[in-house]
């Protein structure tokens, strides 16, 4: 017990060196601060340790492995999160929060001398989840963007195909297309479509911008459609019906898959809930007359 009295003024002693250490920080970057009017809406959990992050991006940046940074980059891309946060900003994240996990670790297990097994053994498991967990939230954030997409990407060559039969050419088609859409993924990332030629990049590379940053099969197949019949002279609004009519038939295969899916899917819940309920409903009565006809006096005897 005594040699643990130290352990509250020392834990009191670091959190005072990190809080001391993040205003010098900011006191020293005021003058010089970083325009971030460029990031999107941060999420909660880097909102929550951004005041850390910020003390060890630079720091650790030139240590990262730049061909690491680059795969990074392709996910937080496909998650959208590419004017949010930084790769190297990601990775401080993991790492702080496998800080606080192990800070949270120490506190259960020697501040407040929780030895009981079970509390242990959670403790110990929040400390590796504290660090994969930023890889798990990111990984879910690219299936529901990808999900989104695949469900909103037909409608949008749907939209498309009808400007240009309007009379529109394929510019002005993409244009009014991206602005009548509801906001999601497919509209955010044609309006950085729009963006990017806007600034003197060619709609070919946009597009295939717009590819690599999504990285579904849909999107490629409809940018290598488009650039491939702008480069031959073919008419994109005939490319385009068929790209549409594709989406829409692989949606209705994906729709009809997660059906047949479903049965299988209610196997698990059925027996382990559904089953026991209705063999209870069926035998207690069966139960109750066996014992009074005294048919059960020999198991109780």
């Amino acid at each position: 017990m005594q040699s643990n009295a130290y352990i509250p003024v020392f834990m009191i002693f670091t959190s005072l060196i990190c809080f001391f250490m993040i205003i010098e920080h900011y006191i020293r970057n005021k003058g010089s601060a970083e325009d971030e009017s460029w990031r999107d809406k941060p999420p909660v959990m880097f909102k929550m340790v951004r005041p850390i992050v910020n003390l060890f991006t630079k720091r650790v940046t030139e240590s990262i492995d730049q061909h690491k940074l680059a795969i990074l980059k392709d996910r937080l891309g496909s998650a959208g999160m590419s004017y949010t946060i930084r790769p190297e900003e990601f990775i401080v994240t993991k790492r702080v929060f496998l800080a606080l996990g192990i800070a949270l670790f120490l506190y259960v297990y020697l501040l407040l001398e929780l030895v009981n097994p079970t509390v242990i053994t959670v403790v110990a498991i929040i400390v590796p989840i504290g660090f994969f967990y930023p890889d798990i939230w990111l990984k879910d954030q690219i299936k529901l963007r990808q999900h989104n997409i695949s469900k909103m990407f037909p409608f949008f060559l749907d939209l498309l195909v009808l400007s240009m039969r309007a009379g529109l050419n394929f510019a002005s088609a993409l244009d009014h297309s991206t602005e009548k859409m509801p906001a999601g993924p497919v509209k955010d990332e044609f309006t950085k479509v729009l963006r990017d030629t806007r600034t003197g990049l060619s709609r070919h590379d946009a597009l295939i911008k717009m590819a690599d940053r999504v990285q579904m099969p849909a999107i490629g197949n409809f940018v290598s459609a488009v650039n491939q019949a702008e480069e031959s002279g073919g008419e994109v609004g005939d490319v385009l019906s068929v790209q549409a009519q594709q989406r829409r038939t692989e949606r209705f295969l994906r729709a009809e898959k997660l059906a047949n899916q479903a049965p299988v899917k209610m196997l698990g819940p059925l027996i382990g809930l559904l089953f026991p309920i209705t063999f209870i409903i069926i035998m207690f009565p069966i139960f109750i007359k066996a014992r009074d006809s005294g048919t059960m006096d020999f198991f109780f005897k």
